[in-house]
């Protein structure tokens, strides 16, 4: 028997196998962001809970400056597991939707990171001009293509024959080359 609950649900037109929109995705991501945020005040909580407090002056440092660390060692243990819990799950939370929005990549044919060459008829790898996700397009490694390029150095050849011009004019009267 049906309860109200119970939703019939049609697999061809499942909300559930709708690939998110742009906008979903970038709503999820500012999410994430949000959560990378809890986790550094989950750590902060957690450190301040092991903090010992020093002993009580008159020249301390005001209340205003931050929280103080509890001076019971049982009520710190609580608080330091449970910040630890909080960091943890937020920290679980972040991995799941982080791999989501890698596979929603994939997906949209942005990135390729199975890996996997596929095999041509005769025998040899397929070539894909989708970039891999791990700087390589092809064959071809793109670090690989921008190590080889002597434009840099060229224009620090160029660079240093000027300053070494520069420094001859300004010292030619000292410089007596025989």
């Amino acid at each position: 028997m049906a309860s109200p609950q119970d939703m019939e649900v049609d697999d061809a037109n499942s909300a559930a196998h709708k690939p998110f929109t742009v906008e979903e995705n970038i709503h999820q991501l500012n999410a994430i962001d949000k959560s990378i945020v809890k986790l550094m005040s989950h750590t902060c909580t957690a450190l301040n809970s092991l903090t010992v407090t020093p002993p009580s002056s008159n020249n301390s440092v005001s209340d205003t400056d931050g929280p103080k660390p509890l001076s019971d060692p049982a009520a710190q243990k609580d608080d330091f597991r449970s910040a630890t819990d909080s960091f943890l799950t937020t920290l679980h939370s972040i991995d799941v939707r982080m791999k989501r929005q890698i596979l929603a990549l994939e997906e949209a044919g942005i990135v390729d990171l199975n890996g996997n060459p596929r095999a041509e008829p005769k025998g040899g790898a397929d070539v894909s001009l989708k970039p891999s996700g791990t700087g390589a397009i092809g064959n071809l490694d793109v670090g690989w293509l921008n190590s080889r390029g002597t434009k840099v150095e060229r224009e620090m050849e160029a660079e240093l024959w000027e300053k070494a011009r520069t420094f001859l004019e300004k010292n030619r009267q000292d410089i007596k080359l025989e």
